[in-house]
């Protein structure tokens, strides 16, 4: 279940729907159980560069931010993962670049953002190929062709 946190003109720029299906795609080719959670904010870029730079230390937007949370809510009994942020603004610049629909970018960005909160990595060159197999992977389970999108580690 994803847990929607972002202004209403943001969710009418993608498929709820969608997101929801590469979650529970996403949890399913990594073996969790159907009752995970996780919040998405989609945000602007001035949103998404406060929080890069008082969490990573980076003074600059990004696109995709994960905060892991573990967290199981006593009413609801569902098991949160953690919180996804995303700057629209910069998915929608990503896309327009890269010739391509905003739906297929943000669907990528989630889906890179939940392998995070799963504990995946791309910092060194042997997690870089399991997180990004990983990734292309759920995508293409999604029919979502924006494969190889990670960067590979500096």
């Amino acid at each position: 279940m994803i847990d929607f946190s972002s202004p209403p003109k943001y969710r009418t720029q993608v498929d709820l729907i969608r997101l929801e299906a590469c979650l529970q795609t996403s949890l399913e080719k990594l073996g969790y159980a159907q009752d995970e959670a996780v919040t998405l904010k989609l945000t602007d870029n001035r949103t998404i560069h406060k929080l890069n730079k008082t969490y990573r230390n980076v003074d600059a937007p990004t696109d995709v931010l994960s905060f892991e949370n573990d967290y199981l809510d006593p009413e609801s009994g569902l098991h949160y993962l953690g919180d996804i942020v995303i700057s629209i603004e910069k998915a929608q610049e990503q896309a327009a670049n890269n010739g391509h629909p905003l739906q297929q970018e943000v669907e990528m960005l989630f889906v890179h953002g939940v392998l995070h909160l799963c504990g995946y990595d791309h910092a060194e060159e042997d997690e870089y190929a399991e997180m990004s197999r990983l990734q292309d992977e759920i995508l293409t389970a999604m029919n979502n062709p924006l494969l190889g999108s990670i960067s590979p580690p500096a």
